[in-house]
């Protein structure tokens, strides 16, 4: 008799065989029974965890992008030179985009379904706003440090947000004729460079 697992373990697992199905068939090409048989339980094993298929796509969301991004401004948020952090936030972002491009695909599969879901829209906006409220304190302690302009840091924050959106929409939607990683990099470090306090 196969050991129960604990819930959370659980849990993990069908978040991992929902990510390939909803990467590979889209949402609503993929079924409970699919995700089901990919973890190698019952359909009731499912919903044991998750009260419908919507309910385990928004909590996807949460766990696997909210992470993702999370990973990524805390590690520059110390550097208090500008040039010391735009190394370090190109750098951080350069290392999870290539071990996350799983993650970036399921997040623009969220993101179209918020055009005509608006559980799914409210949850895009919380995500939007957690998003440029957390680039606008990084840009504020560059301020406060004297190593960014003296500059509206919610403009330059949607900046971002846009700036890494439009590169993941371009990556999964287009047949690009360039390495993503780097031109991402490189809006990134060229955005920063145009607001870099330069000493006289």
């Amino acid at each position: 008799m196969t050991a129960k697992k604990a819930p959370q373990v659980r849990r993990e697992e069908i978040f991992d065989a929902a990510i390939g199905c909803f990467n590979k068939n889209g949402y609503h090409r993929t079924s409970i029974d699919d995700i089901a048989a990919k973890v190698g339980i019952t359909k009731g094993g499912v919903y044991y965890h998750f009260k419908s298929k919507k309910a385990l796509f928004i909590e996807l969301f949460h766990a696997r992008v909210n992470d993702y991004f999370e990973k990524v401004t805390p590690y520059a948020l110390d550097k208090k030179d500008a040039a010391e952090f735009i190394r370090a936030l190109v750098k951080r972002s350069e290392e999870i985009f290539k071990e996350n491009q799983d993650v970036l695909q399921f997040c623009l599969e969220f993101v179209w379904m918020s055009m005509r879901d608006p559980d799914i829209r409210k949850e895009v906006t919380i995500f939007y706003k957690n998003r440029t409220n957390a680039f606008s304190r990084l840009i504020n302690a560059g301020i406060e440090a004297g190593s960014i302009k003296d500059i509206d840091s919610d403009v330059v924050a949607r900046t971002l947000y846009l700036l890494s959106m439009g590169a993941f929409m371009t990556f999964y939607t287009v047949n690009i004729d360039f390495e993503p990683v780097n031109q991402h990099a490189s809006n990134i470090e060229t955005l920063f460079k145009g607001i870099q306090k330069r000493n006289s």
